[in-house]
């Protein structure tokens, strides 16, 4: 009898101990039957949500929705900026090489959109793994400098050296190509992955989304 209450005790220490084991099997059948509901929840409907990101035809091909390869050139653009920038021009002209016909010059004030993004090349494409939304987008890029206005802010001619029209696009064109560099020396480029990932988060309802490079495998098995 002196036995009985020790054994009574082991059992009851046994019972708990499964009740435990019950408790962690069912939570664990629980928590993965969340997961796996979550994961495809996030899949349904990636196609659709690429369609309307992009404004690209798309195909689902093995749970992954991407963007169907087309001849023309499709962009997405994610930032727009508004820059302004001055620029200088100044020619010495002369007569049979020795007698100079003065010095024009010319300063123009230009006022930009710049628009940046990414050009959906074929590899483009969403695909959930282990409930994180993987997003291959290539590198952003600048989209566009668009030439909103501009001011003449200074024009001299020389005695015998006008300023012409062609000056005026030569400096204009100038102005384009240094506003393009500017923009890519902001940080503009930096900011286009976030909003990207932003956007993926409102439109999918994804708690993580990781934005990755196409390799160029994928691309050119989508050509």
């Amino acid at each position: 009898m002196s036995h009985h209450p020790e054994i009574w005790k082991t059992v009851r220490w046994i019972a708990l101990l499964a009740a435990l084991l019950l408790v962690a099997f069912f939570g664990f059948r629980a928590f993965d039957r969340s997961v796996n509901h979550t994961a495809s929840g996030l899949e349904r409907g990636l196609d659709k949500v690429l369609n309307a990101l992009t404004g690209s035809d798309t195909r689902v091909v093995e749970g992954r929705a991407e963007v169907v390869a087309r001849n023309e050139i499709n962009e997405l653009s994610l930032l727009e900026l508004r820059m302004s920038a001055t620029r200088r021009y100044e020619n010495q002209a002369y007569i049979l090489k020795y007698v100079s016909a003065g010095t024009k010059t010319l300063i123009i004030r230009g006022d930009y959109r710049i628009t940046a993004g990414y050009r959906l090349e074929p590899g483009v494409s969403l695909q959930v793994e282990d409930g994180v939304l993987i997003a291959r987008f290539p590198e952003p890029v600048i989209l566009g400098v668009e030439l909103i206005d501009f001011e003449v802010l200074s024009e001299e001619d020389g005695w015998w050296n006008n300023v012409t029209a062609e000056d005026r696009a030569t400096l204009l064109r100038e102005l384009r190509q240094q506003m393009r560099r500017e923009a890519m020396e902001s940080g503009a480029l930096d900011l286009v992955d976030g909003t990207l990932e932003s956007r993926m988060k409102q439109l999918v309802g994804a708690p993580e989304v990781r934005i990755e490079r196409p390799s160029d495998d994928e691309a050119a098995a989508d050509q």
